[in-house]
């Protein structure tokens, strides 16, 4: 367990017992699918931020609890989407939905994920966080869009790549961060909010060097999918900047990759460059602002935690 997560065990149960719940059926055959899918979800990264944000002012309640099983539900819904759209074998070291039980019913299990993720949080009766829920999806949504629409231009800026990692990672966590400050002063949720971003901005960053540099064994899912796609993320628009007479040669085989032979000289060139280096600076100047944000918070282990969160994201294998 990450370190950050110790004393979260009774949390993350209760998480665990909110998502059981939303989820469950009266269609038995439903209810096997998803009895089947298992514990899917991600590492409840996004869970313990609400709850680590909460514990800095006042207090878990069970209105974090369920906040926290809703974010989790949107982001275990964006990883049955993805793996289809990647057609990634693995995803926690297990076969993944799209390979389980085929793609329509893989594509249908992550709408279902979405659908009763706002369900849940309608039930509160908290408008606010209703409409905060439903404006982030929407921007995690569009973020992969985004993406989709980007893919093979090499002309992509590191202005439009940040773009792109807010909206389909950060936006959820910056989201975390705000809704865990949910019964706290506009300050604390100004800089919890802030925190999430942040991290969520050096969570993905670190994730698409792991792509080039990460064991699939360790990292728990399918790598290289960012050069298949032909994904312009940082290192290589970092490879690019330092290409110099090379870049128009290297722009071309990004947009042509077509074979395993093809995707290990697009590594061997990013990782060979510094690139990969570079970006996770970057990604350790994400965490640093960060934790510039916890001094709106006094002083303790829930802030101290947080902290220790933000560490990890940038301390995970390369």
């Amino acid at each position: 367990m990450i370190e950050a997560f110790a004393g979260l065990t009774s949390h993350f149960a209760a998480v665990e017992r909110h998502m059981t719940a939303a989820l469950v059926s009266d269609e038995l055959r439903v209810n096997h699918l998803i009895d089947a899918l298992g514990q899917f979800h991600g590492k409840m990264l996004r869970p313990a931020l609400v709850m680590l944000v909460a514990e800095c002012v006042g207090g878990v309640t069970d209105t974090h609890h369920r906040l926290g099983a809703a974010l989790e539900m949107i982001h275990t819904a964006t990883l049955i989407h993805d793996d289809l759209i990647d057609d990634a074998d693995t995803r926690r070291s297990q076969p993944t939905a799209h390979v389980r039980f085929g793609n329509t019913t893989s594509v249908l299990l992550g709408d279902y994920f979405y659908t009763h993720a706002f369900s849940l949080v309608a039930r509160l009766r908290d408008p606010e966080s209703m409409q905060r829920l439903t404006e982030i999806t929407n921007v995690m949504c569009r973020g992969e869009l985004h993406q989709q629409c980007a893919a093979k231009d090499v002309s992509l800026s590191e202005a439009e790549y940040d773009r792109i990692i807010y909206a389909k990672t950060a936006a959820l966590t910056e989201l975390a961060g705000e809704l865990g400050a949910v019964h706290g002063s506009s300050a604390q949720r100004a800089a919890a909010a802030g925190y999430g971003r942040a991290c969520g901005m050096a969570f993905q960053i670190v994730d698409d060097c792991l792509d080039f540099t990460g064991d699939p064994q360790k990292v728990g899912k399918t790598l290289s999918t960012d050069i298949e796609r032909g994904r312009l993320t940082l290192p290589i628009i970092r490879l690019l900047e330092r290409a110099g007479a090379q870049r128009a040669e290297y722009e071309r085989l990004l947009v042509s990759v077509a074979s395993p032979e093809d995707v290990t000289r697009v590594r061997d060139l990013v990782t060979g460059s510094g690139a990969v280096q570079s970006a996770v600076d970057t990604a350790r100047a994400h965490v640093a602002k960060a934790k510039a944000h916890l001094q709106t918070f006094a002083p303790g282990l829930a802030r101290e935690r947080l902290e220790t969160l933000a560490d990890f994201i940038v301390a995970r294998d390369f």
